[in-house]
C-alpha cells in the first residue's frame, strides 16, 4: 500500500509543472478596455460604416438615359435624353429610410460590444476564480505535507503508527494532484481570456485584483435599490435598438406610400438632317427637337400591399418593444435576487464561516502535534477547512457573475472598483 502511494506521489510531483513568474497580470479594468480594441469589435463599425454609406447613397435621384439612334428614310442621327424628376418625395423617403436603418445597425453594434465586453468580464471572474482555486489548493497541499511530517515523525519517535503515515502520504498525493488540476483549470481559463481579446491563447495570463462583486446588500436605511434600478431600463440598450427599429418601419411606412405617386420624366430628342422635310436646304434646316414629359403610373405596383406589409411591420416592432420591456423588468427583478443572495452568501462565509473553519483546522493540528487527537481528526479539519476555502473561492465568483448579470439587466458595464 505503501508503495502506491509513493508512486502516486511521484506521478503528482512530476505532473504539476513549476509555478514560475511567467503569467501575464491582468486587472479587470484592463481586460475590459483591451475588449474594445478585440478583433470582434471592429466588426460593428464596418457594419456602421456600411450603413452610413447606404444611408448616403440613397439621397440620389434616379440616373438619366441617353440613347442615341438613326434611320434610313427620315433622322440620319436621332438623339434623346430622359431626366427623371423625383418631386414627390420619393428621394426624400428613401433617404430617411436608410438613416434610419443605419441607427438600427449603431444601436445593434452597441449591443454587440456590451455583449463581447460582457463575455470578457465572466472570462475574466473564471479567471480569477482558478487563480484562487490554485492558491487554494496549494495551501491545502502544504498543509497535507506538514501532517504527512508530523505522522513521520511521531512514528520516528515511537508515539505513532505506521498507518497514519500511510494516510497521510496519501491525503498529500491527493492533495498535490488537485493543485496540478487547479492549474491546469487556470490555464484554460487564461486561454478562453486570450482567445476573447484576440492574443496568443497559449499567452499565460494571470487575474490580479478581486472580482466585483457590487456593494453591500441589506444594509438599514437604504433605498429600495431595486426601484431605483427599475429606473434605469428606459435607457436600456436593447430598449434603444427596439425603438430604433420602431423608426425605421416607419420611415419604410411614408417610403411606401410616397411610391403611391407617378414618377415624372423630362425627354427631349433632337432629330438631325431629316431627310423627310422637304423646306429645308442645309442639314439644320432639316433638323427638329422634341420635349415632353412622362408619367410613369404606378398601376401594377402594388403599392397598397406594400403601405399595408410597412404597417405591420411597424405594428410587430411596437409589439416587440412592449415585450422587451416586460421581459427586461422581469430579467432585471431575477437578476437582482440572485445577486442578492450571491452576496449574502458571501458576506456569511467570509465573516462567519470561514474563520471557523480556520480555527478549528488550527486546534485540531495543534492537539494532533500534543497527541491529545488522532491523525484522522486532523485530516477532516484539514480537508473542512480546504473545502470552506473552496466554497468561499465558487461563492465569490458566484457573486461577481451575479453582478455582471445585474450589470447586463440593467443596460450597463461592470467595471472594477
Amino acid at each position: 500500500m505503501r508503495s502506491v502511494v509513493l508512486v502516486l506521489v511521484a506521478l503528482a510531483s512530476a505532473a504539476r509543472p513549476a509555478r514560475g513568474d511567467d503569467r501575464v497580470p491582468i486587472t479587470l479594468a484592463q481586460a475590459v478596455a483591451a475588449a474594445g480594441k478585440a478583433p470582434a469589435a471592429r466588426v460593428s463599425g464596418y457594419d456602421l460604416a456600411a450603413a452610413e454609406a447606404s444611408a448616403a447613397a440613397a439621397s440620389a435621384w434616379p440616373n438619366p438615359s441617353l440613347r442615341v439612334g438613326t434611320s434610313r428614310l427620315t433622322a440620319r442621327l436621332i438623339a434623346g435624353a430622359t431626366l427623371p424628376l423625383p418631386l414627390f418625395g420619393t428621394v426624400g423617403a428613401a433617404r430617411r429610410v436608410a438613416e434610419a436603418e443605419a441607427q438600427v445597425v449603431r444601436a445593434e453594434g452597441d449591443l454587440a460590444l456590451r455583449d463581447l465586453r460582457h463575455r470578457v468580464v465572466v472570462a475574466w471572474i473564471q479567471l480569477a476564480r482558478a487563480k484562487d482555486d490554485v492558491a487554494a489548493q496549494q495551501v491545502a497541499a502544504g498543509q497535507a505535507k506538514d501532517l504527512e511530517v508530523v505522522a513521520r515523525g511521531r512514528l520516528a519517535a515511537g508515539t505513532g503508527a505506521d498507518v497514519d503515515v500511510t494516510v497521510a502520504v496519501a491525503a498529500r498525493a491527493r492533495a498535490d494532484v488537485a493543485a496540478a488540476a487547479a492549474e491546469r483549470t487556470e490555464d484554460a481559463a487564461s486561454a478562453e481570456l486570450a482567445a476573447l481579446l484576440g492574443w496568443d491563447p497559449a499567452r499565460r495570463l494571470r487575474a490580479d485584483g478581486l472580482p466585483v462583486v457590487g456593494p453591500a446588500v441589506g444594509r438599514p436605511g437604504e433605498p429600495d435599490e431595486l426601484a431605483a434600478l427599475r429606473g434605469r431600463l428606459a435607457r436600456h440598450p436593447e430598449r434603444t435598438a427596439a425603438t430604433r427599429r420602431i423608426a425605421a418601419a416607419e420611415a419604410s411606412v411614408a417610403q411606401a406610400s410616397a411610391q403611391r405617386w407617378p414618377g415624372l420624366a423630362l425627354e427631349g430628342e433632337l432629330d438631325y438632317d431629316d431627310v423627310s422635310v422637304t423646306e429645308g436646304r442645309t442639314a439644320w434646316d432639316r433638323t427638329d427637337a422634341h420635349v415632353g414629359v412622362s408619367l410613369d403610373l404606378p398601376v401594377f405596383a402594388h403599392t397598397g400591399d406594400r403601405t399595408r406589409a410597412a404597417r405591420a411591420t411597424a405594428q410587430a416592432q411596437r409589439s416587440r418593444l412592449a415585450a422587451i420591456e416586460a421581459e427586461l423588468d422581469g430579467r432585471l427583478y431575477a437578476a437582482y435576487r440572485r445577486w442578492q443572495s450571491a452576496a449574502e452568501q458571501l458576506a456569511a462565509i467570509e465573516r462567519i464561516v470561514l474563520p471557523a473553519q480556520d480555527r478549528a483546522a488550527a486546534l485540531s493540528m495543534q492537539a494532533y502535534r500534543e497527541g491529545a487527537r488522532d491523525l484522522s481528526s486532523a485530516l477532516v479539519a484539514q480537508r473542512d477547512l480546504a473545502t470552506a476555502r473552496a466554497e468561499l473561492n465558487d461563492t465569490r465568483a458566484a457573486a461577481a457573475l451575479a453582478f455582471a448579470e445585474l450589470a447586463v439587466a440593467i443596460g450597463e458595464d461592470v467595471h472594477a472598483q
